[in-house]
């Protein structure tokens, strides 16, 4: 009920305009196929959309990922978080957050994520730079095939986004999870990406993807996951 609540609030806003309110929603697609000697098919969706309403901003954001060879299914990802945000000031505010998450191929069928704690923004000028930092805590529960985990972790996460001129923008964020119970058992994840903008709406976005587990699932292939990719972004 809490999600489609949310999900009323960011859609049903952006009807009319309002002074105290902003709505931003930023797409992205990307699509490869080939046929022939090769068939290989790979799909990549992502949605940011954000809510801001005086201190006060709702984020969602949704994730998928899906790649075959010749018909047989290779990758198989996708994500969905819910965060609310306060801001005290320009620069401080706290939030909170609910991440549902699922990696088959490293075993993980479902990652149901709390998060809480503190935001700081080193420096905000909307469309030249833009750089954060959130500390905080993270209840995390991994669900396998036959069995579950539970997980508590100091979460640090960054991200610059700087603007070189008014058609290139480069985003770097890093996400280190270190395992309060089990401190070698941390994760790692990061993304660096390049986006050139085509028109007043659309751009071009290169980007490549890592995501680490220390401590990866029984019976995963891999303990890391990198992802390049080359998609079309719509902001509005």
């Amino acid at each position: 009920m809490k999600i489609i609540f949310i999900l009323g609030l960011l859609l049903g806003s952006a009807s009319y305009a309002d002074e105290n309110r902003t709505v931003k929603n930023e797409s992205e697609a990307g699509l490869v196929i080939t046929g022939g000697n090769t068939e290989v098919s790979t799909i990549n969706f992502k949605q940011a959309s954000t809510l801001a309403e005086g201190p006060n901003s709702y984020l969602l954001n949704a994730r998928y990922l899906r790649s075959s060879n010749a018909g047989v299914e290779q990758a198989l990802q996708w994500g969905l978080g819910l965060k609310y945000e306060h801001a005290f000031t320009e620069r401080y505010g706290f939030f909170i957050g609910e991440l549902v998450e699922s990696n088959i191929y490293q075993s993980i069928f479902q990652r149901y994520s709390t998060d809480a704690g503190g935001k700081y923004f080193f420096h905000k000028i909307e469309k030249e730079l833009v750089w954060f930092f959130e500390g905080g805590y993270r209840f995390s529960r991994e669900n396998y095939l036959s069995s579950f985990k539970n997980q508590n972790f100091l979460r640090l996460y960054s991200e610059v986004e700087k603007y070189f001129g008014e058609t290139m923008s480069g985003k770097l964020w890093i996400e280190y999870l270190p395992n309060i119970t089990a401190w070698k058992a941390y994760q790692l994840n990061g993304s660096i990406s390049l986006s050139t903008v085509i028109s007043g709406i659309f751009s071009l976005k290169n980007a490549f993807e890592l995501r680490y587990n220390d401590d990866p699932p029984v019976g995963a292939k891999s303990a890391s996951d990198r992802i390049f990719t080359t998609a079309l972004v719509a902001k509005f």
